[in-house]
């Protein structure tokens, strides 16, 4: 794309040499005169005219929208479906590459999903809560029993010491009352003496074994309260996760159903295929280049440079494995220098011309203008958009387009040819030739100069005629 433009720049004064010019021309033709040459006058009337200045610059077509395309995870490309220059539509198939690996990995994410599902199910109907509860039950229903095994063993402890401490009190009355032979007496109160005391000793022993199996079975039931508690705390909580794992596992499946179905490209939008980069049967690495578009639109601003080596060639398309353009309207992306560009807006008018079709002229509208500079050529210059009122079939993608943009423009003025108009003494003026022939200079009040004709703000009236240059015949 070349980045040279110049400037029309119609409002540049006529130099008081124009006078000077005139009277040679005149000097001139009565030389010519004398000689068999005629001079030929000719008027032009005063009309109203549209008249525009503006910048000229050269660009590139391009089409209205355009998409490089490729595989996200690149692989052996296995189908190609289409060539280049193919129509497409929207969702056709494109290409395809191996499937095999990637079908696999949604096999695994499955068999991961049916897994995690399986441990949350067994979570959600375990019965370890409920055990925890029984378990706990039970415990102290062992506490009760053994509070009271120990109340009634302390019970007929203490009744057959108040059994023993009675038979003691009558041995030792029987004892007291005896006033002969009283051995027997003396034996039988020793030995109720020795039952008070092992009644005694059996009730110390039991009140202590008591205490402690009452102590043991009340740690069972702590540590089954315990764990009834841990596992009614902790299971909403291994639930929650379990879930969260599900979750991850169904995620993984649809990355990995999502990645399989890259695995076939399809046409983004209807367009032509502009570029192919790869055979059946290669390997395609995974697609990263993105297009560079032109402002404002989802045009992409023409020419990929590849370098391959040392040496550096263009190939449609860059590195991508496929282009797809959009069908309809091209679009013209044409760079203006720092200068030109300033005055260009969105919305100002376009002639358009092209070196491959010279019998093609159209108009177009800036649609949009780079608000940042590319240097080219050694100067900073701005893209600038501008959207065609044609859709020649004829125009195609990279042709070169010259064109001028209406940067100022005034509609149904009067008017006169550049060639009338010239300075006198710094003041613009023409020659009115009226209905008789007869001539008189008049001063105007020149306006917009255009290519070829001058705004007239005053001086004439709409169907004056004015003088032109003279020009001879032989």
């Amino acid at each position: 794309m070349e980045g040279a433009t110049s400037r029309a720049r119609s409002r540049a004064a006529r130099p008081a040499a124009v006078t000077a010019a005139v009277l040679a021309g005149a000097a001139l033709l009565a030389a010519c005169g004398s000689s068999g040459t005629t001079a030929v006058a000719s008027t032009a009337p005063v009309e109203r005219a549209t008249i525009s200045v503006g910048v000229s610059g050269a660009g590139t077509m391009a089409a209205s929208s355009s998409r490089n395309l490729g595989f996200a995870a690149g692989g052996l490309l296995t189908s190609v479906d289409v060539q280049v220059g193919d129509t497409v539509t929207a969702g056709q198939v494109l290409a395809r590459i191996d499937r095999f690996q990637l079908e696999q990995l949604v096999v695994q994410q499955k068999a991961n999903l049916s897994s995690q599902k399986a441990a949350l199910a067994k979570l959600e109907n375990s019965p370890a809560l409920q055990g925890t509860r029984n378990t706990l039950a039970q415990a102290r229903t062992i506490r009760n029993a053994t509070s009271s095994q120990v109340a009634a063993t302390k019970r007929a402890d203490r009744v057959a010491l108040s059994r023993a401490n009675g038979a003691l009190n009558s041995a030792q009355a029987a004892l007291a009352a005896c006033t002969t032979d009283c051995a027997s007496l003396q034996a039988a109160v020793v030995s109720a003496q020795t039952a008070v005391s092992t009644a005694e000793q059996t009730l110390k022993v039991a009140t202590a074994a008591g205490k402690v199996s009452v102590a043991s079975a009340e740690q069972g039931v702590v540590t089954a309260q315990n764990a009834a508690n841990s596992a009614a705390s902790d299971r909403p909580y291994t639930i929650a996760q379990q879930k969260a794992a599900v979750t991850t596992a169904q995620s993984l499946v649809d990355v990995a159903k999502h990645n399989l179905s890259l695995a076939t490209l399809k046409a983004p939008f209807d367009g032509t295929v502009t570029a192919i980069n790869g055979a059946v049967g290669e390997y395609l690495t995974a697609s990263t280049g993105t297009s560079a578009e032109a402002p404002g639109t989802d045009a992409a601003v023409p020419g990929t440079t590849v370098v391959a080596g040392t040496s550096t060639t263009t190939r449609a398309g860059g590195t991508q494995f496929m282009v797809i353009s959009a069908t309809g309207p091209m679009t013209a992306v044409v760079p203006f220098q720092e200068l030109d560009a300033a005055g260009i807006v969105a919305g100002q008018t376009t002639t358009l011309t092209f070196d491959a079709l010279p019998d093609v002229t159209t108009t177009g509208e800036v649609t949009a203008i780079s608000p940042a500079g590319t240097a080219l050529g050694g100067s900073m210059s701005y893209l600038v958009t501008v959207s065609l009122d044609t859709s020649d079939k004829r125009l195609k993608e990279g042709m070169t387009v010259h064109a001028t943009v209406a940067t100022e423009e005034k509609k149904d003025v009067l008017s006169v040819p550049n060639d009338a108009v010239r300075t006198e003494n710094g003041q613009s003026v023409v020659t009115l030739v009226d209905a008789a022939g007869a001539q008189r200079t008049v001063d105007i009040t020149a306006g917009l100069v255009g290519p070829d004709r001058t705004e007239v703000v005053s001086g004439l009236a709409e169907g004056d005629q004015v003088l032109l240059p003279t020009s001879t015949t032989h």
